[in-house]
């Protein structure tokens, strides 16, 4: 075979070789590749990033695997990476210009996909047995390599298997070849990815050694676990059950590694899961291993398991040293589990500084003050050296305990022993502060200042917050305009804690008070103070403040929370500002990469609606899109609008919304009834109906109401067949029917004069348990009075009141004085109305226009005359229909006595009533 001209490159030409190698892949085949690997070292792989070793590039194809002519690096033509500089050292380099090719060349680019089909025979070169320098070594057999993957992949997800060296070695066997270059060559291409955190090109080797038979040697195994274990994912654990399975067999240095890794990702499981394999695998846990799984709790703070971890420890006969002694006591000490804390201090022989103050601070958090006075002088009496922040420890602890003697005694003693700090004054600042004692904090501020230690931030801080806490904010910005004068900038937390009680009692001045100190101390504001501040110009109602102080955070490039603009497009909609909210909206929908957020979405729809802007809203809707699938909130946004809709009397709007959204989620069963109510309001019964079957099929259950809506809008159609129907269905369903259900029936049978059917429908309700009301008996004194039956409707009137113990109203009176004038009998008429009178039932201004009606259509001038009067007398009169008057009027005037109708017309037009000249004359 020719040889191949690689023995001019340099370590920093990686990216040329990278190139190369590619060009040997694609032309020569594996044979001249696995030469090329050794000649190029396993330096120059160990800088190469995984996604560049096989890259895109062009070749020069002579027909043949092997080339007549020596390939160089001239020869290769440059290719840019096909990942971002960002991913390893060699994508940042760039390739230098090369030569152009020859005529015959034939170029073939290698798509993206190519990165996909890499091979693990590229990264691994385990088999390989190269036997010199210059490339005259001889490859490892492809077939060895092909017979020492597992049968079948390991994991669908990673699919990956052990290499047959490992395989070997598990079951006790002589490994079928060495540990070589190749295994550390895999596994630090594999490390490099991992550091990137590109975990899915992991899995694409480990999916692409499987496809092709090829298998991840020892090294990369423990490369691709330690992988796992930094990246957090829940199938790290699946990994490595994979790679037991497999026969490979870590060790135990390589699971206390993995172990540790497990602490920064907080992956529990995995960290318990490589414990338990290497009690179960060499009969213990190590202290290493345990310390490293002391640290993975800590990290997740799991106290209580570490503190379960001294027992296992024990069942082991692995003795803590003092940093295990350390993490357990300090988590004894967060669990509350104090005994334990102070079992594990005295076993631990010689306790270091860190435990005492642990101990100190439990005794802290037991408000026992003496015990943790008492371990301070252990401390003090002890070869240790007790430093401030120890001092400082259980000074804290008379401060959480409000202990002033104690405070006040141990303050002395500090500053005595010349231990004393700022934080040891800022302690007993607060002691003070608790117990109001304002008047010796002057002196000590003097005392801090005479010992060059000056007032801190958190001194000013604490006194801040102490005032505000008392609600003296005069003395707090006296503060922090002191603050302010010895040179002590102000920071967001000063901001925040004056925050607090502007929160409560907001007011124009202090705000602005608080964005003037924000500017002059040059705060950059949290989001949570950039929320108070807004929440407080929100309250306000003042637009314009709202707005300044945006744009102020806004050139300090602090870009407010998606919750602060919710806020905001809240705040602006309810001062029916929407042009403003359309700005806020656009601001924060806008740009690449920007997505829906629930909260602005029903703050933006909310301000258009409050604004009256209804089309907006449905803009809204409209580009919120398919993000409302995953928004919880939407139905009740949904139904907001539709109720706005129906309310403005646009339900046409409604039923628009909702066919553009009906498929991306499904609204609520009040949000239905509504639309259901106004398309039956529309007369639209067809579409009505869909929308009752898009119901059903939703799964959104439809309640009496429902049914109600869709029956009364049949019966009132005439269509009493579907309404039947509708109230068979929803007797079937469990659902009983109320008394305004039967209502509308028994209304839509008396207009069709359906006798029978309304009697039937009647003994239905009775049956049923629901007493006929008065607008029951209206219903059927109207349907027998239109049937010529009075004895029936007479009846009626007798037997249900006393049945039923109700009294008759005006509406029943009427529809039975108006069913006899129908038939002819105005006696009877009058008779009623004598009995309603005489009952106490006042007369309405209908029931005299449906008499006075019924009186001159029959031409009784008397009677009419008597209506007239009574109704001046209860002074309906104004409320009368006109043309009833004048007809009534000029009744008496040719009938009756015409010396009466003047006088009469005169009183009816004093009492307000509307009298034309026609009538007068």
């Amino acid at each position: 075979m020719t040889s191949i001209g690689l023995s001019s490159v340099q370590p920093s030409d990686h990216a040329d070789v990278t190139q190369a190698l590619h060009v040997l892949w694609q032309e020569l085949g594996s044979e001249v590749l696995l030469l090329a690997l050794f000649c190029a070292g396993f330096a120059l792989f160990r800088q190469t990033a995984v996604r560049e070793l096989i890259p895109g590039g062009t070749i020069a194809r002579k027909g043949s695997k092997t080339c007549s002519k020596a390939c160089t690096f001239k020869d290769v033509a440059p290719t840019p990476p096909l990942v971002s500089p960002k991913v390893g050292p060699g994508a940042a380099s760039k390739a230098s210009p090369t030569a152009p090719r020859s005529p015959e060349a034939s170029p073939t680019l290698l798509q993206p996909s190519a990165r996909r089909s890499v091979s693990m025979s590229t990264l691994s070169a385990s088999s390989l047995h190269c036997g010199g320098v210059g490339g005259s070594g001889s490859g490892g057999s492809p077939a060895s390599m092909a017979g020492s993957a597992f049968p079948r992949p390991l994991s669908p997800a990673w699919g990956f298997s052990p290499s047959a060296s490992t395989t070997a070695s598990a079951a006790g066997r002589t490994p079928l070849a060495t540990p070589s270059a190749g295994d550390a060559t895999a596994a630090a291409a594999l490390e490099r990815v991992a550091k990137t955190g590109d975990l899915d090109l992991l899995r694409e080797v480990c999916q692409q050694a499987a496809a092709e038979g090829d298998a991840l040697p020892f090294a990369s195994c423990e490369a691709l676990l330690r992988a796992s274990a930094s990246s957090g994912e829940g199938s790290a654990v699946e990994v490595f059950d994979l790679l037991i399975t497999g026969m490979f067999e870590p060790s135990e240095p390589a699971l206390t590694a993995v172990v540790s890794l497990c602490a920064e990702s907080r992956h529990v499981r995995l960290a318990e899961r490589a414990v338990a394999y290497a009690r179960k695998a060499y009969g213990r846990s190590t202290l290493a291993l345990y310390s490293a799984l002391m640290k993975v709790y800590g990290h997740a703070r799991l106290w209580h398991k570490t503190c379960d971890l001294f027992d296992d420890m024990r069942r082991d006969g692995v003795e803590p040293d003092t940093a295990a002694y350390g993490s357990l006591i300090k988590a004894a000490v967060e669990s509350g589990r104090h005994e334990l804390a102070q079992q594990l201090f005295k076993e631990s022989g010689n306790p270091d500084l860190l435990n005492y103050m642990s101990l100190i601070r439990a005794a802290g958090r037991e408000h026992n003050v003496p015990k943790a006075l008492r371990l301070l002088d252990e401390l003090e009496s002890s070869p240790l050296a007790a430093d401030a922040t120890a001092y400082n420890c259980a000074l804290e602890a008379c401060a959480a305990c409000n202990d002033r003697a104690a405070a006040d005694e141990l303050f002395k003693r500090i500053v005595r022993l010349g231990h004393v700090d700022v934080v040891s004054y800022n302690t007993y600042l607060k002691v003070l502060l608790a117990n109001g004692a304002h008047s010796q904090i002057n002196a000590v501020l003097k005392e801090m200042s005479a010992r060059g230690l000056p007032p801190n931030v958190v001194t000013y801080n604490s006194m801040v917050k102490d005032a505000v806490a008392r609600g003296d904010t005069q003395r707090a910005w006296r503060l922090t305009d002191a603050m302010e004068k010895a040179g002590v900038m102000p920071d967001a937390f000063t901001c925040s804690i004056l925050m607090k009680f502007v929160k409560q009692n907001p007011n124009s001045e202090d705000i602005d008070r608080i964005v003037d100190l924000v500017r002059r101390a040059n705060v950059r504001p949290d989001e949570v103070l950039v929320n108070c501040l807004l929440d407080a110009c929100v309250r306000l109602r003042d637009p314009q403040r709202i707005t300044h102080v945006l744009e102020h955070f806004k050139a300090t490039g602090v870009v407010p929370s998606p919750h602060a603009y919710s806020m905001l497009i809240r705040a602006y909609g309810h001062a029916r500002r929407v042009d403003r909210a359309k700005e806020l909206w656009r601001e924060l929908t806008s740009g690449s990469g920007s997505t829906q957020h629930e909260e602005a979405f029903a703050a933006m729809v909310e301000a258009c609606l409050a604004g009256g802007d209804l089309r907006g809203a449905l803009a809204v809707f409209r580009e919120a899109g398919e993000e409302l699938r995953r928004f919880p909130r939407a139905p009740s946004t949904f139904a907001a609008c539709v109720k706005a809709c129906i309310q403005h009397k646009q339900p046409r709007l409604a039923i628009e919304l909702y066919n553009d959204t009906k498929d991306l989620f499904i609204c609520g069963r009040v949000a239905y009834n509504s639309l259901i109510d106004a398309i039956v309001r529309l007369g639209d019964l067809p579409r009505a109906g869909e929308l009752f079957r898009d119901m059903t099929l939703k799964n959104v259950m439809p309640d009496l109401i429902t049914y109600s809506t869709l029956i009364k809008g049949h019966c009132s159609r005439g269509d009493l067949e579907q309404g039947l129907q509708l109230l068979g269905l929803m007797q079937r369903r469990g659902i009983q029917p109320d008394a305004v259900l039967f209502n509308s029936i028994l209304d839509g049978c008396a207009h069709k004069q359906m006798r029978t059917l309304t009697e039937q429908v009647l003994r239905d309700m009775e049956a049923a348990g629901i007493a006929p009301s008065n607008f029951t008996l209206s219903i059927l004194t109207k349907l027998y009075g239109r049937c010529g039956d009075l004895e029936a409707a007479f009846h009626a009137v007798e037997f249900y009141p006393e049945k039923y113990m109700f009294e008759i109203n005006a509406q029943v009176f009427t529809c039975l004085m108006s069913a006899c004038i129908a038939n002819g009998e105005l006696p009877r008429a009058v008779e009623v109305y004598d009995s309603m009178v005489d009952a106490g039932c006042a007369p309405d201004a209908k029931t005299y226009q449906t008499l006075l009606s019924g009186c001159v259509r029959i031409g009784d001038p008397n009677f009419v005359d008597r209506l007239l009067r009574d109704c001046l007398d209860r002074g309906l009169a104004m409320r009368l229909d006109g043309e009833a008057i004048d007809a009534s009027l000029l009744l008496i005037a040719r009938r009756g006595s015409p010396d009466l109708a003047a006088p009469l017309a005169e009183d009816l037009r004093a009492a307000g009533a509307s009298v034309s000249q026609r009538a007068l004359a």
